[in-house]
C-alpha cells in the first residue's frame, strides 16, 4: 500500500518536526519503538494474527499515531501497538503514521483510545488507575478525563486494597463480580476466601448471590449466639435517662439537682447498630453510613465510607439512597 504524499511535504515535515499535519507520513517500521508504559500489556495472539492477514492483503487502513523521540530519527507509539505488531508480522518495512511532536505522553488519550475499543482486560484497567492515583489525581479526576462514571472507577480503584486470591480472578470475572465478593470479604473475609477457593471465576449474579448468602449466614449465627430477649422497652425503665421517668421513680433513685444532671444509661441500641451494614448511595457514589458517628455540620447530614476511599465524607442526609441493610 502507498501513500499520495508528494516530496514537498515530505521535506516540510522534516524541516518542521513540531508542525501539526492533517496527513500521515509513512514511516519505517524500523525506526519505531512501543511505549512502556503503554495501558496495554497484553495482546491476543488470534487477533493479532488475524490483523496480521488483513494487513498483508489489504495494507494498513488506520494510521498510528506517534511521538518523536529524544532520540533522534526514532519515534515512540501514542496509540496503535497492536497495528504496528501485526504490521511486523505481515512483513511491512514502513506504516503509515500521524507524528505528533517531542513531548510527554498523554497516558488519558491512550486509555481512552483503548476503552473505546473495549478490548482492555481488567487488570489493565486497574493498574492504569492505580498509576493515575498514585501520581496524585483523584478518582473524580480520572472518572472527568476518561468520562466513566465515579462508581465504574471506585471498583478499578479498589482493586489495589483486594486480596491476592481476588485479584487473581480478574482476569475470568467481571469487576463487578469482583467488587460485590470484596465489599462481602470486608466483613465476611474468611467465608468469602473459603467459597472463592472452589471456583475460578464469577458472574455478576453468582457473585450477587454469594454474598448474600454469607452474609445471611452471618445473620442467622448471630442471632443463634445472642441471648434471650428482655423485658420490653416500656418494662425496662432502666434503660432510660431519669429525667424522663416518673417523678415518683426518679425520687427513688434520688432527684436529680443542678449541680448533678440526670445520669443516661447507653441503650444497647450501638450494639445491635454495629451489627447492621447500610449500604447508601449520594448521586452516583456508594459507600456504607458510618453509624457510631455524628456528622459535623448538624443532624441534617450523615457520615459516609464511599467505595475504594480511605476517609469518611459527610452528606445531606436527604440526598442518601438507602440500598441494603445487611447483617455483619
Amino acid at each position: 500500500m502507498t501513500l499520495d504524499l508528494s516530496f514537498r511535504e515530505l521535506v516540510d515535515a522534516a524541516a518542521n518536526p513540531n508542525a501539526a499535519s492533517g496527513r500521515p507520513l509513512l514511516v519505517a517500521i524500523d525506526c519505531i519503538d512501543e511505549d512502556p508504559d503503554q495501558p496495554r500489556r497484553n495482546f491476543s495472539e488470534r487477533e493479532l494474527e488475524e490483523l496480521s492477514q488483513s494487513i498483508g492483503e489489504h495494507g494498513v487502513l488506520q494510521p498510528i499515531t506517534l511521538r518523536r523521540s529524544d532520540e533522534n530519527g526514532r519515534y515512540v507509539i501514542v496509540m496503535g501497538a497492536r497495528r504496528y505488531r501485526a504490521a511486523q508480522r505481515a512483513g511491512l518495512h514502513e506504516m503509515p503514521a500521524f507524528v505528533q511532536g517531542v513531548g510527554s505522553p498523554d497516558r488519558y488519550a491512550q486509555m481512552i483510545e483503548n476503552i473505546q475499543r473495549d478490548d482492555l482486560r481488567a487488570p489493565e484497567i486497574a493498574t492504569f488507575i492505580a498509576d493515575r492515583l498514585n501520581v496524585g489525581d483523584t478518582q473524580a479526576d480520572i472518572s472527568r478525563k476518561l468520562g466513566k462514571p465515579r462508581d465504574w472507577v471506585s471498583r478499578y480503584a479498589s482493586v489495589q486494597s483486594m486480596p491476592e486470591f481476588l485479584r487473581a480472578r480478574l482476569e475470568g470475572s467481571s469487576i463487578r463480580a469482583l467488587y460485590e465478593l470484596y465489599q462481602a470479604w470486608r466483613t465476611h473475609p474468611d467465608e468469602i476466601e473459603r467459597l472463592c477457593a472452589m471456583q475460578d471465576s464469577f458472574t455478576d449474579a453468582q457473585a450477587r448471590q454469594l454474598a448474600r448468602d454469607v452474609r445471611a449466614e452471618a445473620g442467622r449465627a448471630n442471632a443463634q449466639s445472642e441471648p434471650p430477649a428482655g423485658p420490653r422497652r416500656s418494662e425496662r425503665s432502666d434503660l432510660l435517662p431519669e429525667a424522663l421517668l416518673p417523678r415518683a421513680a426518679a425520687k427513688g433513685r434520688g432527684a436529680a439537682t443542678e449541680d448533678q444532671p440526670p445520669k443516661t444509661r447507653v441503650v444497647s441500641q450501638s450494639r445491635s447498630a454495629a451489627s447492621l451494614a447500610i449500604r447508601v448511595r449520594y448521586q452516583n457514589r456508594a459507600g456504607q453510613l458510618v453509624v457510631d458517628r455524628l456528622a459535623t455540620q448538624g443532624s441534617r447530614h450523615a457520615v459516609v465510607l464511599v467505595d475504594g476511599a480511605e476517609q469518611a465524607e459527610e452528606f445531606p442526609a436527604s440526598a442518601l439512597t438507602i440500598e441494603e441493610i445487611l447483617s455483619r
